[in-house]
């Protein structure tokens, strides 16, 4: 250590493991209340061993609770069981929290009929307790004046385990033994009780023991009930659902680790008995202890406190000496474990060994047994037998059997103890009346009940000093009580008046009498004062505990209750002064006592919510009474933390944004006074924005809503405009700042808005027009207007329905853009928007389009919208036959024409077809007339008449004609022909596609499955009559529900007849009936398919891949391209159905037996089966050029499910290889490398093959070269090399503007090769040659003369420049001058070599 050198000095002492009643202002009592549980070794102070003796030695070592060797009690678990095995055991553990409720468990055992089991305080007297009475086991709980009480019905002391369950809640108490239930309620509220002490187990130690004595429990009284601590086992100990045990204890005392009953160990009894444990083998010992009793022990008898010799007649061994060879001086006996309650003391031979005598020790008395002087009725030893004989002995005599001796004790009544635990000075105030208790006069006798214990003042007390009283009794002198009515507080001592007296007294149990005390009886007067005055902290909004730290009067009686009250005078002005009620509720209050500071019963509540600018401090006045005393006025302060609310950021700007969201940096409060967390700090809305809504978590706010400050910190509040404003604006909204504390005033949040250049304020009116009608857009119906005037994009997302969107072109000429997608502003303006309808009977079209800034390939976010078009419908469609058949009827007679034999349709949707008129001529084969007056012919009749069946036709004349009809609509007009067929009666069989029914279940017979027709006048459906004359095998034919065995139409087309199947394994039925119409029969016969409920499950797709085919050649189909299963159904059962044929293809099934296929382009197959397929016998062939793939969709079905619309891809190899080229740039002289970008193999069944490039017309002006070979032409190259850059065009360098050359793309393996291709090369010439005058000849004029120059008189070259770029520059002549032929007289001094080419240049001749 850092200084100079100091000597240690230990003054109180080295404390090793505890620090027992040292108390220093240094020690913590809640550390230090238990010292270390556990085996230390080896300890050594100053080279002294510590442990070498643990006998005490008088001012050197003392020794407290430490024993030699390590217990097994420091290894056990929690699993282990604890034996308790005197009156004064017990195990604690840490204090049982029961603050909303508690639940002890264990497993218990005993023989014993009294003890205390389990036991904690709560301080105040208030305790729960669980204890053993007369073999019953007890619950108690007190709380203040209220005393619970639970007794079980069983006995526990039977030898038995049983398992105990303990329940207390605020409410109730319960416990449970075995299958008995005990429940008591309070009646009161038990949410207070909080245990303050350990939870003690088994028994209490000596310092709870007078509580225990005090709180009457029964258990601990005196000898004539056994008392003291629970005698057994537990086990399985859990509080409040945790496992406890030896690990968890605090201290214990007179336990040991597992149980007599789990050790085996033989019943203590008075009569001679066996004890043996054999640790080696025990299987050995038991045939052995059959044969003969080997030991005889019995109890040794000892008065309490007394001693008595260990003799032969106690323990005696029974045993053939001779036999064995061995002699009674040899039997040793070994303590192994000494006495509990006292010690065994040997005169032997100190060879024999430490804690070992022979049997001549026994003989001759020399092993005693010296009791303690404790309570406990018995005790016992644990001792092995050996021998010191050399000899071969049986295992019983080798020292490995544990044997106990069990010692009874007779009690012996001790005389009572008294004491002054206080000292003998008893000081109260003069006049008055002080309570006696047991911390003044403390009476100790463990074999006396309380009751029985009687106090006796000695001598005569004088009557003027003062005298004892009893509580029920007040005013009355006694001279005695009892220990009961000292323990209960009812003695106290009343002073007169002499100052100092004396008082003599002492205890009797009845038989014996105590020591005797002197109390020296001392009065004065009071005296007080104000201990404590500190005043109080509280933040604004809570409440804090004022207690007599805060605020105390202190007398110079500190031990005698003195009666301080305290009167409020002015009550505190920003909260309230509260006092906690028995209830468990806070109520104000304008008094309060000593006492109630003392428990911390008052408290101070802050209720003022509002905000302070300054640091107001509170304050209450108050009067103290202090006994009959009142003091002066007391002012105590109260200092209250006051919080104040900051607003650091409220505005917020918006520019171009329809929401936003508020942050921390637009909206921040901040806390003085206090560390409030975002959660804790609210806003509530005073006022509302106008111009928008404040949204939180999406959903609108409304007046009053409140949020806390971290929704605006994880950015879940936002702002969203309402419209947005054509001008610059601001928005407002008030709002309050709140706490649990505090509330602030009114703020304000500020909203900037900024104008919206891009907004678009859209005018969308709609459109109206008649069917079929085409109509102007115009501004009046769709228009946009926006700040910036810019131009405003209308982009069509979704087109109209049932019309198109024209634009009109500009000029007078009658074409048009069809389908636009996108037009302007302008193009409304200037009505070249035309919207045409497709003259569809619809009523309603519309389209939806994207306002925005941007055009189609530049579009930016705009307004999305919809533009609703009302259309009027017009009755411009003609009716349309819908049932076109012949009318059949029997000859010469007649039968009704209905709608299923005519009817039309007209499209018009505001048109009902019943209004349609029909028109007939002459009929020359009948007559139609009114069903109901045959003799009123029908000329005009509705399509109504023919639904409600009023029309009827009456035959005459030839068998076969027809006649015509006008239908009309009211406005179109169409004719048709109604053929007629005259036959003899009959009835035939319409359509019968039979029943699909699930095995097991029922079907419904419908005209969809079954119908018949005939040309007989049948006018109700039942006239047409089914008889059943062979019904089904395999199931019932019923009739709504019934078995039938006729039906009708009628009933047919009802649906009441069902066909149910039996459930058996056949999957086919049929049934026949007979159909009888108006005397005619007909028999048919209906089949029944059954399918299993796995038919439900549609069929599975297994393989769809793409059919590889070459170009116009034909492929197999297999079913490793195309296979669909279904694990009830044969591959032939599984049917494909052509949705959508081939577009470039068609599909043909072959013959097994015969030599060609079915199926052409014209006519190919509609449908086939998977056995089809599995067989080879589907084909696609190709038939068109130039695609390169293909597909067609299908249906497919097991007859039960059907898979739609199965999409099955072809891929189509092209007939040569499909080589694509590009055009080629390149400068005059220079290269260029042939990359995929110029020539490339584009299909990918191509890919990877060895393709080769064929130059077969090479370039005119350069060559194809590889790079390696530079200069050599190349007539082919690979396409890895092309790919690799090594294959380059080469220009000559010539005056070309232009070059191609052809090639061919080949591979011989697949022998395949491509068309040829021209790659043309563009070539960009370089000015890098000079002109040169070809022809300079001397020119010969006229004189005065104007004459042409030619190329023959001048001209000049260049290759790499065009003529026209030739310039002569010339000096003026001196004998005239050049012009061009359009200004003669305008002389020129340069001119090109274009002007002499097209004779522009003449020369003027003067002088």
């Amino acid at each position: 250590m850092p200084g100079p050198d100091l000597e240690l000095e230990i003054q109180d002492g080295l404390f090793v493991g505890g620090v027992g009643d040292l108390e220093k202002p240094y020690l913590s009592a809640d550390k230090t209340s238990s010292g270390f549980r556990g085996c230390v070794d080896e300890v050594l102070f100053n080279e002294h061993n510590l442990l070498s003796s643990l006998r005490p030695y008088s001012g050197y070592k003392m020794i407290h609770e430490v024993s030699l060797g390590c217990s097994p009690q420091f290894s056990a678990t929690v699993n282990n069981s604890i034996s308790f095995f005197s009156s004064k055991a017990y195990m604690s553990l840490p204090a049982w929290d029961v603050h909303q409720e508690g639940v002890f468990e264990c497993e218990l055992h005993t023989v014993n009929s009294e003890g205390i089991l389990l036991y904690s305080s709560a301080g105040q007297s208030d305790y729960i307790a669980l204890e053993v009475q007369k073999g019953h086991l007890v619950a108690i709980l007190k709380i203040g004046a209220t005393k619970t009480v639970l007794r079980s019905l069983m006995v526990i002391n039977d030898g038995a385990w049983h398992i105990l369950r303990l329940y207390l809640s605020p409410l109730n108490l319960q416990f449970t033994l075995g299958l008995e239930m005990h429940n008591s309620s309070f009646g009161i509220n038990a949410s207070a009780l909080q245990f303050t002490g350990p939870l003690y187990l088994g028994g209490v130690d000596i310092s709870t023991y007078t509580e225990v004595r005090k709180n009457g429990l029964l258990s601990m009284v005196g000898k004539r009930i056994g008392g003291g601590s629970f005698k057994g086992c537990l086990r399985n100990i859990r509080v409040n659902y945790q496992r406890m045990g030896l690990p968890k204890a605090l201290v214990t005392k007179d336990i040991s680790v597992g149980c007599e009953p789990d050790k085996q160990l033989g019943p203590s009894t008075t009569s001679p008995s066996i004890i043996t444990i054999d640790y080696e083998n025990l299987t050995d010992v038991l045939p052995e202890l059959d044969k003969k009793n080997v030991l005889l022990l019995k109890d040794l008898e000892v008065l309490e406190g007394g001693r008595a010799p260990l003799e032969s007649k106690h323990i005696k061994i029974n045993l053939e000496f001779r036999k064995l060879g061995i002699r009674h001086s040899q039997i040793m006996f070994h303590i192994e474990e000494q006495p509990v309650h006292g010690q065994l003391r040997l005169d032997v031979d100190p060879d024999l060994g430490e804690n070992t005598f022979s049997m001549l020790d026994l003989w001759h008395r020399r092993v005693m047994y010296v009791h303690g002087g404790s309570e406990d009725l018995h005790d016992f030893f644990m001792f092995s037998i050996f021998t010191s004989s050399k000899k071969e002995v049986p295992s019983y005599l080798r020292g490995n059997r544990l044997h106990r001796f069990n010692i009874s004790i007779t009690p012996v009544n001790d005389a009572p103890e008294l004491s002054l635990p206080e000292g003998s000075h008893f000081i109260l105030l003069e006049h008055s009346r002080r309570r006696l208790s047991t911390d003044v006069l403390r009476a100790i006798d463990p074999d006396t009940n309380s009751t029985d214990l009687m106090f006796t003042v000695l001598g005569n007390l004088n009557a003027d000093s003062g005298f004892l009283e009893i509580e029920e009794h007040p005013g009355r002198a006694v001279t005695s009580f009892s220990l009961s009515d000292l323990e209960q507080g009812k003695v106290s001592y009343v002073h007169k008046g002499v100052k100092n007296s004396r008082m003599v007294i002492r205890v009797s149990d009845g038989d014996k009498v105590s020591n005797t005390v002197v109390f020296r009886i001392i009065a004065v007067p009071l005296e007080y004062k104000i201990a404590n005055n500190t005043g109080v902290e509280v933040t604004q909004g809570e409440a804090t505990f004022i207690s007599n730290k805060h605020l105390a009067v202190q007398v110079n009686v500190p031990k005698q209750a003195v009666d301080i009250r305290y009167d409020v005078t002015v009550p505190p002005i920003y909260g309230e002064l509260q006092r906690l009620h028995s209830s468990g509720q806070w109520k104000q209050t304008g008094t309060f006592t000593q006492k109630l500071l003392e428990k911390e019963r008052l408290r101070y509540l802050s209720t003022f919510h509002g905000t302070q600018q300054s640091n107001v401090t509170d304050s209450l006045k108050c009067k103290v009474t202090v006994g009959s005393v009142i003091t002066d006025e007391l002012l105590f302060l109260i200092r209250v933390r006051w919080i104040r609310y900051r607003i650091t950021r409220n505005k917020v700007e918006i520019d171009g944004e329809h929401k936003v969201t508020l942050t921390p940096q637009e909206f921040h409060v901040v806390t003085k006074g206090a560390r409030l967390l975002e959660n804790d700090l609210h806003i509530r809305l005073l006022t509302l924005p106008r111009r928008g809504h404040l949204l939180l978590d999406n959903k609108i706010l409304k007046k009053n809503s409140t949020f806390s400050q971290d929704y605006i910190t994880k950015h879940k509040l936002q702002y969203e405009l309402l419209e947005r404003p054509k001008d610059d604006t601001r928005d407002m909204f008030h709002f309050q700042v709140f706490s649990k504390f505090a509330m602030s005033g009114i703020h304000e949040f500020r909203i900037s808005i900024k104008a919206d250049i891009h907004y678009i304020i859209l005018g969308n009116h709609g459109l109206s027009l008649l069917e079929g009608e085409s109509k102007v857009i115009t501004k009046a119906m769709l228009f946009s207007e926006t700040p910036s005037s810019r131009v405003v994009h209308y982009t069509v997302t979704s087109s109209p329905k049932h019309g198109i969107l024209k634009k009109i072109n500009l000029s007078n000429s009658s074409s048009s853009n069809d389908s636009i997608i996108e037009f302007t502003n302008q193009d409304i303006l200037e009505e070249r928007i035309l919207y045409v309808h497709d003259d569809s009977e619809t009523t309603h079209d519309a389209f939806t389009f994207l306002a925005s800034f941007g055009s189609l390939k530049n579009k930016t976010s705009g307004m999305e919208a919809t533009f609703n078009i009302s259309i009027h419908l017009v009755n411009d469609e003609k009716p349309v036959r819908v049932v076109d058949k012949v009318f059949h009827v029997v000859r010469d007679s007649q039968r009704l024409l209905t709608l299923e034999d005519l009817c039309y349709h007209d499209a018009d949707t505001d048109f009902d077809d019943k209004d349609l008129l029909y028109t007939r001529r002459k009929i020359p084969m009948g007559e139609l007339v009114l069903v109901n007056d045959t003799t009123h012919k029908l000329y005009q009749f509705h399509q109504k008449d023919l639904e409600e069946k009023r029309v009827l036709f009456i035959h005459k004349g030839v068998s076969f004609g027809r006649f015509v009809l006008f239908i009309s609509d009211g406005k179109h007009y169409t004719s048709t022909l109604l053929e007629v067929s005259a036959q003899d009666p009959y009835v035939k069989v319409a359509n019968n596609t039979g029943i699909l029914v699930q095995k097991g279940q029922t079907a419904i017979l419908r005209v969809a499955n079954f119908s018949i027709s005939t040309n007989m006048d049948v006018r109700h459906d039942e006239e047409v009559v089914f008889e059943v004359f062979l019904p089904p095998s395999h199931g019932t034919l019923q009739c709504n529900g019934i078995k039938a065995n006729t039906f009708t139409q009628h009933d047919l087309k009802m649906g009441h007849i069902m066909y149910h199947h039996d459930d058996s394994e056949t999957l086919e039925d049929f049934f026949n009936f007979t159909s009888k119409v108006k005397g005619l029969h007909l028999d048919v016969s209906v089949a029944v398919r059954v399918y299993l409920e796995s038919h439900q499950q549609p069929p599975r797709v297994i393989h769809n891949n793409p059919i590889l085919v070459e170009e116009v050649k034909p492929v197999k189909i297999n079913k490793e391209v195309l296979q669909v299963i279904h694990e009830d159904n044969k591959p032939y059962e599984i049917v494909y159905t052509v949705k959508v044929a081939p577009a470039h293809g068609f599909l043909r099934i072959s013959m097994v037996e015969e030599d060609h296929y079915h199926g052409s382009q014209e006519n190919p197959i509609q449908s086939f089966s998977q056995d089809d397929i599995n067989k080879g016998h589907i084909q696609y062939v190709q038939i068109e050029h130039g695609y390169v793939n293909d597909s067609f969709s299908l249906d497919v079905t097991n007859g039960v499910l059907t898979i739609h619309d199965l999409v099955v891809v072809v891929d189509i190899i092209p007939l040569h290889i499909p080589l694509e080229v590009s055009n080629m740039t390149l400068i005059e002289g220079s290269s260029k490398a042939l990359t995929q970008d110029i020539i490339k193999v584009v299909n990918q069944h191509f890919h990877g093959l060895q393709i080769f490039y064929l130059v077969i017309d090479g370039p005119h002006h350069g060559r194809i070269e590889h790079s390696r070979i530079p200069g050599v032409p190349i007539p082919s190259f690979t396409r890895a090399q092309a790919e690799q850059g090594f294959i380059f065009y080469v220009h000559d360098g010539s005056e070309t503007m232009a070059d191609n050359f052809t090639v061919v793309a080949n591979d011989t393996d697949i022998r395949k090769q491509s068309l040829p291709f021209v790659i043309y090369v563009n070539i960009t010439p370089i000015n890098d040659e000079s002109p040169v005058v070809t022809v300079n000849r001397i020119l010969k004029v006229w004189e005065g003369s104007v004459t042409e120059i030619t190329t023959e008189d001048l001209s000049a070259e260049d290759p790499d420049s065009p003529p026209e770029s030739l310039e002569f520059i010339i000096t003026p002549p001196s004998n005239g001058h050049l012009a061009l032929k359009s200004a003669p007289s305008r002389p020129v001094l340069n001119f090109t070599q274009e002007h002499i080419n097209h004779g522009q240049l003449v020369f003027v001749h003067s002088g």
